[in-house]
């Protein structure tokens, strides 16, 4: 079971990696047998689960509403770029990936000023 804090530790990891074209493109070359896009995708689904309750313990009632405004720009990216099956060095100039990173960009300004002022 995954604690509040670390589950909002991994939320904000996740949103940074897709929020960093160039940290996604290293982890590319660094680790060429993972589809890094995909791996985006995945972390987001395995962490974002905002009916659980640990998730309710991370995250106040605006952080969420942030979570749930990227989680819909994750879904139709998602529903978008999976069909193309593009390699990553391709995809993150897509307008679809570049709204991605902006989304996660914005939300992760919204959680680190949200923990900066409390």
């Amino acid at each position: 079971m995954t604690r509040p804090s670390l589950l909002r530790a991994h939320i904000e990891d996740t949103l940074a990696l897709i929020a960093d074209r160039e940290a996604q493109l290293r982890y590319q070359a660094e680790v060429p047998c993972v589809d890094v896009s995909m791996e985006l995708f995945l972390q987001w689904e395995d962490w974002y689960r905002p009916a659980d309750e640990r998730f309710a313990h991370a995250f106040d009632r605006h952080e969420t509403e942030t979570l749930r405004a990227f989680h819909d720009v994750f879904v139709a990216v998602r529903d978008c770029c999976m069909s193309q099956q593009l390699p990553l060095e391709q995809l993150v100039r897509t307008t679809a990936w570049k709204r991605y990173s902006a989304a996660a960009h914005t939300a992760l300004g919204r959680l680190r000023l949200a923990v900066a002022a409390a």
